[in-house]
């Protein structure tokens, strides 16, 4: 949970460009005497002329000045950043996370805790433009995608991106692409009247092992994987959905859904997107792991794998509780229990073949969670981590900082590294995240002599590769 690298270690992350790294450390380039994020757009330097650097104010104190491109000096965690939470890495969380249809600027800022005026200008600073003209970016480019790819109507999109009128729906969209929202849809010849998403993926990806682990970690009532897909019942404040996910052509996959109220699609984007791994680079990644001679053969032979993530963070931190020191079978039968016992019954279609919700933790806490296979400090672990999540002092949905959220979930009892390591992995997106307590992990580690040391940053994605040795 902590960032140790040696310096190739710290620049197979650089070399990614991956934002899971962005602010976590610096690279400055002895020749020009600048150093960057980790996301820097400029072209790579050679490692012997690198520098890496913990904190910005390191690399200063070492002679380099901030790139003007990436603007270090601005990234998460350093000064522009302290004492706002994040602020601006959360504003653009919560963008891709939350509701914001009817959410104006002022608003936003409120529930950031800083005015508006000051988060104008920290946007203007660290990113460029205003908080506005991004959220409108990112409204834009999921309507593109939806006329492209869904059967909504022109007006469901334009409400499902965020706009709360037609006309400036039309106006925005005529502006950024030059045509209208009419003009650029494509012709279909169905009726069909199904909602269809298609999210494009880096090849290659490994679709059968990512099916085969929801399958065999399936909650009774809330998932069901046939017929080589997926499909399970989603819910986040008061919206409540399904979707059901499958492989099609073009590097895509599409999913079929269904709402019960229209709904910021930005944030149903992102979610199917951290379920499903689809913003890796999975080359990226085997040039790092194939580095160890041992793992290399296995890599060729377990190709395309990604870390399986979850619609609910709190949802996921449950299951990694539940399932600490018992087999995966006995833990999806206790979350089957758990979920009849408390789960919101769901009346969206009668005809699916899923019949619950999973929990809120609201409704966890008023449960009795007696005599349905969890053990007494398990119960105890599940209430207090409800608790926190809903007096909100620990957030599961990646908008809050890493290490505290990390550091927060250890305090509760009965929450060990294990536990925290597969929540960061699974929920809170940490590539490098590692259950090494894992005792099948150990096993494999011992008996095809592996060198875990070799695989940071990306430890996740090795952890996955051996989960899937003879699954």
């Amino acid at each position: 949970m902590k960032l140790n690298y040696d310096r190739e270690e710290f620049y197979k992350a650089h070399l990614a460009r991956d934002s899971r790294f962005d602010g976590k450390f610096f690279v400055a380039v002895k020749t020009t005497k600048i150093y960057c994020r980790p996301i820097c757009p400029a072209r790579k330097a050679k490692l012997e002329n690198l520098e890496f650097f913990i904190h910005a104010a390191e690399a200063v104190a070492a002679g380099y000045r901030p790139c003007l491109r990436c603007r270090p000096e601005t990234a998460p965690g350093s000064a522009a950043w302290v004492g706002t939470g994040a602020t601006v890495r959360r504003a653009i969380c919560l963008m891709d996370s939350c509701a914001l249809d009817e959410m104006s600027i002022h608003e936003l800022a409120n529930k950031l805790g800083v005015g508006a005026r000051w988060l104008r200008e920290l946007f203007q600073q660290q990113v460029g433009v205003n908080p506005q003209a991004l959220l409108l970016a990112k409204k834009l480019d999921i309507s593109r995608n939806l006329l492209d790819t869904s059967t909504l109507s022109i007006s469901d999109i334009a409400f499902s991106s965020g706009f709360n009128s037609i006309r400036r729906f039309n106006d925005a969209f005529k502006t950024k692409f030059k045509k209208t929202p009419s003009e650029i849809r494509r012709v279909r010849n169905s009726i069909d009247t199904k909602l269809i998403l298609q999210l494009a993926y880096r090849p290659p990806y490994a679709w059968d092992r990512m099916i085969n682990f929801f399958k065999g970690r399936i909650i009774p009532g809330v998932e069901l994987v046939e017929d080589n897909t997926y499909q399970r019942l989603i819910r986040h404040g008061e919206n409540r959905g399904w979707f059901r996910a499958k492989l099609c052509e073009k590097n895509k996959i599409e999913f079929e859904f269904k709402l019960n109220k229209n709904a910021n699609i930005l944030e149903f984007v992102t979610r199917l997107k951290n379920i499903f791994d689809l913003d890796c680079d999975p080359m990226a990644i085997e040039n790092t792991l194939q580095e160890d001679t041992k793992l290399r053969p296995l890599l060729k032979q377990y190709n395309g794998l990604r870390i399986p993530g979850c619609w609910d963070g709190f949802e996921l931190a449950i299951r990694a509780i539940v399932g600490q020191r018992i087999s995966v079978k006995a833990a999806h039968t206790i979350l089957g229990r758990i979920v009849e016992t408390c789960g919101e019954r769901q009346l969206l279609d009668k005809s699916l073949g899923l019949t619950h919700f999973f929990p809120s933790a609201a409704r966890i806490l008023e449960a009795n969670l007696a005599n349905i296979g969890l053990t007494k400090p398990k119960i105890e672990s599940i209430t207090l981590l409800a608790r926190e999540v809903v007096d909100k002092t620990i957030t599961l949905d990646g908008t809050g900082d890493f290490a505290d959220t990390c550091k927060r979930l250890l305090s509760i009892k009965g929450v060990g590294k294990w536990t925290v390591e597969v929540i960061a992995m699974r929920a809170l997106r940490d590539p490098n995240g590692f259950p090494e307590t894992d005792l099948e992990l150990q096993k494999k580690i011992v008996e095809l002599q592996l060198n875990p040391h070799k695989w940071v940053p990306w430890r996740g994605y090795a952890a996955i590769l051996l989960w899937n040795i003879n699954a």
